[in-house]
């Protein structure tokens, strides 16, 4: 189905951090990727960053203006530090993303 009036993408990307990952270590390098977000990724509109009660699974929830800046956005964001340091506590094993665009339920 066409969506003709996208007003965003929803990125959604599942995941577990390495085994002994520090959580305050880590949720510090999630605040420094959410100000690079903020202040130099164009076409970055939020994020919401979640866990489970025991915090062994994550999700994390970025909006975009649209996919060609979401797709963008991965391309700047390999060479930030920011982000490097984000991911390096990640499970590469452990993760699922997806991109979104909402469904026009007023057909």
């Amino acid at each position: 189905m066409e969506q003709k009036n996208q007003q965003y993408v929803m990125e959604i990307v599942l995941f577990e951090l390495k085994e002994g990952t520090d959580k305050l270590r880590f949720c510090e390098a999630a605040a420094a990727l959410s100000e690079v977000l903020e202040t130099g990724v164009s076409g970055f509109k939020g994020r919401t960053l979640l866990h489970t009660p025991n915090e062994i699974q994550w999700t994390d929830i970025i909006y975009w203006t649209d996919m060609d800046m979401a797709l963008a956005a991965m391309v700047q964001l390999k060479s930030e530090p920011a982000f490097q340091n984000f991911v390096s506590m990640i499970d590469s094993r452990e993760i699922t993303q997806r991109h979104l665009i909402p469904t026009n339920l007023n057909m």
